[in-house]
């Protein structure tokens, strides 16, 4: 443990005296009432419905111990097929003594043995009757967990990957806590047991209604755009304290079912939320976790966080995939369903359906909610979420700025349904410290000298996101560099700036001096850099190359790629997508500052007036009549077969920004008779070329709220805009508004007595 984590756990820096209202070291005991947590047990709150403890065990201290001892050689016996979890039986029987002897100031004490004792029974009678070979993955992965929790205790020298995640939280944990998460482990491989003898159609069709869902396979903490983002866990003992306690308020039955950490951008909390992922997962504890992104248009709609979760879920767990796929087959379609018909038939009723065959300390991670595209639906989200966590047989650990809309429903939820943690109220040197150990671990190739390692974690302050754009910088992947010159030109920065600037900014301008001024580059080549960076940090959503150079004024996606390359520290250009976006909203926030962002500056108006123009133009060009080539106007869009294949063919990346942004992009600029002329020329020469894209591409209703929006900037006070482009505003908003339920996209073509009547 490092000398931060010790001084945390003995003066007022504690991380607990930043949970704030409804913090759970404080939070009464709940009495547990049938529907909110099960049958009671012996160890009311922890196990759904162990059943209550044998009075014969209870008139001896030791023969209740001796029947779990029992209980487990007869599952060795069974288990031949499946070493490991025959190898985590045997152990665990070699650790009873330490068990008992823990237990033995306990009030339950024989209950603790007599409830496991029941669910080891019970699992060996189910491998007795267990028909499918595929059981045997499932048992193994869950006994080495067990076996991982028993080695702890056996061998604290583990060298294991998960025995290292376990130690690094649970170094001097009582056994007893221990203990419970291997009765709970024992419960989950009890009920996988019971699941094998499944059909294998029905687990066939199962699979096949869940891939249907538009689930989300990037958001998961360790996919494969995480590992693009290079997201990454906190280095060795640092953000100890904080993890140390998420993970004691997962496993405690009796706490807030939420726990909030918000904090200002930069303070960490993605990697702490990536590290808490780590070591539930070690421990068979993390049902689901979603990390929202602005990086890729999936991970950033909030409507896929639901169906995501559910994904997750099934996958990992065989009681509730089997409860929701009989969900599944009464509303196929409900993926699209309402948000609150979602909430309800993936994941509350599955839940409380199998909620007696779960483990109780499971828990769903859901990181960066501030990053979702849309703050109603996460506003909605959060209400559901509320509304019936409490009779969930689950927690939730949610992450996010304290941005209005989240932080307005999280402190209106009653103080004994969550937990907050301020993370940037932690003490500044202890968050220090932390940042100090990490970039010692990434610059240690370069053996820099202690005190530049002190001056950069002095300059980032309790930022963490300094730090990780400084290495960025410093030690970049896509390219070589000398890291140690560049190191200086960092330190350099800092101390020749005597302004208000803070460090972060000081940061972002260095390195993006150092890539627009570069003397080797010609003066297009700074202009090409300045441009794409700036259309990066306007465009409304992560976009690819080719729409980036078109937005840019660059025909040549090759002089897009060399202007992006010094700009890889401030942006990401994902290998997988192609799409290019920020890494971090506190670099757009700084670009669009004057004051903080100088020479450098992004005016917004200006260049938003000049996305908008290249919208037009890029609708001029490419719009036009029956686009896909559809034969019929009587043929719904999705009954057509090829449409799918058409619409990629006919209809351009840049073409689909265009269509769906130019609104926004207009909406942030004064009005110019330049613009008003182009808004004209489009209303009235392209308006139907428009509705049909929004058709194809199911963006109808928003093509709706566009024209609101565009009506709104046109009738703004003591402006003079022409009264025919108000009427022509007007009329393609009650055009629009019509159409906004067709099926096909042809039938918007058809007209009947006068312009725009849609049939």
């Amino acid at each position: 443990m490092s000398s931060s984590s010790k001084r945390k756990r003995g003066d007022h820096s504690s991380t607990g005296d930043f949970l704030h209202p409804g913090k759970w070291q404080n939070t009464p005991k709940r009495s547990k009432s049938p529907s909110a947590s099960g049958a009671s047990t012996g160890d009311a709150g922890y196990s759904h419905s162990s059943p209550p403890s044998n009075p014969s065990f209870e008139q001896s201290t030791g023969s209740a111990w001796t029947g779990l001892e029992s209980a487990l050689q007869a599952l060795q016996l069974t288990t031949k097929i499946c070493p490991s979890l025959s190898l985590a039986a045997e152990d665990l029987t070699s650790c009873l003594p330490i068990f008992e002897a823990a237990a033995k100031g306990h009030r339950d004490h024989d209950a603790l043995a007599t409830g496991l004792k029941n669910t080891v029974d019970q699992l060996t009678r189910h491998l007795d009757e267990a028909t499918s070979e595929s059981i045997v993955d499932t048992i193994t992965d869950i006994a080495e967990a067990i076996w991982t929790e028993i080695e702890s205790i056996k061998s604290p020298q583990s060298h294991s990957l998960s025995g290292r995640l376990l130690r690094a939280s649970t170094t001097t944990e009582d056994p007893i806590r221990r203990y419970r998460r291997i009765e709970q482990l024992f419960r989950r491989l009890q009920a996988e047991a019971s699941m094998s003898t499944w059909n294998i159609i029905d687990e066939a069709r199962v699979k096949q209604q869940l891939s249907n869902l538009r689930h989300s396979s990037l958001a998961g903490f360790n996919s494969e755009l995480s590992t693009e983002l290079s997201r990454r866990g906190c280095t060795k003992d640092t953000r100890t304290t904080i993890l140390e306690e998420s993970m004691a308020w997962s496993d405690d039955p009796d706490t807030t079912k939420i726990y909030w950490m918000n904090g200002m951008a930069g303070t960490g909390k993605t990697t702490i939320a990536y590290s808490l992922c780590e070591r539930l997962d070690a421990r068979k504890q993390l049902a689901a976790s979603f990390f929202c992104t602005r990086a890729s248009p999936e991970c950033r709609d909030a409507k896929r966080i639901i169906p995501t979760i559910a994904h997750q879920f099934a996958q990992r767990f065989a009681p509730f995939r089997y409860v929701l796929g009989r969900k599944l087959r009464e509303d196929p379609d409900i993926a699209t369903g309402r948000l609150s018909d979602q909430f309800d038939l993936l994941l509350k009723k599955p839940l409380l359906a199998s909620k007696d065959q779960l483990s109780n300390n499971l828990v769903i991670v859901v990181d960066a909610l501030d990053e979702c595209s849309d703050p109603h639906i996460v506003e909605l989200f959060l209400d559901l979420l509320f509304r019936s966590v409490l009779e969930l047989p689950i927690k939730f650990f949610v992450t996010s700025r304290p941005e209005p809309a989240i932080r307005n429903r999280m402190m209106s939820g009653s103080e004994r349904l969550r937990s907050i943690l301020y993370l940037h109220e932690i003490e500044p040197s202890l968050v220090q410290a932390d940042i100090e150990l990490y970039l010692r671990d990434e610059l240690a190739s370069i053996a820099p000298a202690d005190e530049d390692i002190v001056e950069l974690a002095k300059h980032a302050g309790n930022l963490f996101i300094y730090a990780a754009t400084a290495m960025r910088y410093i030690r970049p992947v896509w390219t070589v560099v000398d890291s140690k010159a560049r190191l200086k030109s960092v330190l350099a920065a800092n101390a020749k700036s005597n302004t208000a600037l803070s460090a972060i900014d000081v940061l972002y301008m260095a390195i993006l001096t150092a890539a627009i001024h570069n003397e080797e580059l010609e003066p297009e080549e700074q202009s090409h850099i300045r441009m794409v960076l700036w259309t990066a940090i306007c465009a409304c959503e992560p976009i690819p190359i080719r729409t980036l150079a078109l937005l840019s004024g660059l025909d040549d996606q090759g002089n897009t790629m060399a202007a992006l390359q010094p700009l890889r520290s401030v942006l990401h250009v994902s290998d997988h997508s192609g799409l290019v976006t920020t890494l971090h909203e506190s670099f757009r926030s700084c670009m669009f500052d004057q004051a903080r962002s100088r020479a450098l500056h992004c005016d917004k108006v200006s260049h938003s007036q000049l996305l908008a123009e290249r919208c037009f133009r890029i609708m001029e060009d490419q719009l036009r009549f029956n686009i896909c080539s559809i034969r019929s106007s009587f043929i719904a869009n999705d009954k057509i077969s090829e449409l799918e294949g058409q619409i990629k063919n006919n209809i351009s990346d840049e073409l689909s920004y265009a269509c769906r942004f130019w609104v926004d992009h207009l909406s942030e600029t004064h009005h110019t008779d330049y613009l008003l002329l182009l808004a004209y020329e489009f209303l009235s020469q392209r308006l139907l070329f428009w509705m049909e894209v929004l058709s194809l591409k199911n963006y109808m209703v928003v093509g709706v709220t566009m024209l609101t929006k565009l009506n709104s900037w046109l009738s703004q006070p003591n402006l003079n805009t022409p009264v025919k482009l108000l009427e022509l505003a007007s009329d393609a908003q009650g055009v629009a508004s019509q159409s906004s339920f067709k099926l096909c996209a042809f039938t918007i073509f058809t007209t009947v007595q006068g312009p725009y009547q849609c049939i």
